[in-house]
């Protein structure tokens, strides 16, 4: 009997947690009424911003309130419809439950509530007026390092984009790699990489001594998420490698553009010329000598990974000094 009484009690538990987490009015109980609502013209101004979601660019209305940038929930929908993942669907009809008390035309959602809700990363640049938006990269279960020719899938995200065609080099130049790294918070996920297919199994070799090593990395996602501008991809903290692109203010070709550079961290290890610091967050990591999370430094796991097998870093350089730059010659 007392047996049968602890099932009724567990089974009781569930249920209570099930309706809590499923349930509209739980959900709803996240936002406070500022937060989402019918917002009061007189309290709101109107703007426009650009959102760059997986590689697409899209311009939206924006309503700022009191600082914060709020997003039209039916405009939300359809970009991320066009251009993200059916997955979210269910996942913003769950939005619109909240909305009960107003049509969907007058439900504005924060850039924070539509992070939480979604599970989506978005970082926003403010000297470009753009929202970063991106899925978050997967955890790691097990370490996997793996190198492999670019699919037909891969070939259709990169090209017009990361890749044009040229007179150097094919799509078999190149290789598609799967990486573990460790993140800021200490959790190890799945990163991709495309480098120069000659380099594929030393760059594995490099990124699985730095995760050994347990030197965090923001971000390792193909610089096509970012339109394939490096200026977007360094203000989210991407590290990144094959971009096919010329050095800056030249027509050279970049060591990016044969799959023959990586950048890692650049907003803990900026470029910097003169005045010109690129990322713009990269200011804050302009004394070196302060070493902070995320920085690298001569002699670290890093530094040694790709300097000990011969590549350059762009953080001996005297103009300019790039920290976030090692390439291979």
């Amino acid at each position: 009997m007392k047996r049968k009484r602890i099932y009724v009690a567990c089974i009781s538990v569930i249920v209570f947690v099930v309706l809590f987490v499923v349930s509209p009015t739980s959900i709803q109980a996240m936002f406070n009424e500022q937060e989402m609502m019918h917002l009061p013209p007189r309290q709101a101004i109107h703007t426009r911003a650009t959102l760059l979601i997986n590689g697409t660019f899209a311009d939206m209305d924006i309503k700022n309130i009191e600082g914060s940038n709020y997003l039209r929930l039916a405009d939300l929908r359809c970009v991320l419809e066009s251009v993200l993942i059916p997955a979210y669907e269910l996942k913003i009809v769950r939005l619109e439950e909240l909305s009960h008390h107003a049509t969907r035309e007058h439900v504005y959602l924060n850039l924070r509530q539509i992070a939480t809700m979604l599970g989506l990363h978005i970082e926003w640049v403010h000297t470009r007026n753009t929202i970063i938006i991106t899925n978050h990269q997967p955890y790691a279960t097990e370490s996997v390092f793996i190198a492999e020719p670019l699919t037909e899938h891969i070939i259709s995200q990169i090209s017009g984009s990361s890749f044009h065609e040229n007179d150097h080099f094919g799509y078999d130049h190149l290789a598609y790699l799967t990486i573990t790294y460790m993140d800021f918070y200490g959790y190890s996920r799945l990163g991709n990489i495309i480098v120069a297919m000659s380099i594929a199994d030393e760059v594995l070799d490099i990124f699985q001594e730095i995760y050994e090593g347990q030197f965090p990395l923001a971000r390792v996602k193909l610089i096509d998420y970012y339109g394939a501008d490096d200026y977007y991809s360094m203000a989210d903290n991407n590290s990144v490698g094959f971009n096919f692109r010329v050095i800056a203010g030249t027509q050279t070709l970049s060591r990016h553009a044969w799959g023959m550079a990586i950048d890692i961290n650049p907003i803990q290890n900026p470029f910097i010329r003169d005045d010109i610091i690129w990322p713009l967050a990269g200011s804050e990591y302009i004394d070196r000598s302060d070493v902070r999370l995320g920085m690298i430094v001569p002699g670290d796991v890093v530094y040694n990974a790709f300097v000990s097998r011969g590549w350059i870093w762009g953080g001996h350089w005297r103009v300019p000094i790039d920290y976030h730059h090692f390439e291979r010659r």
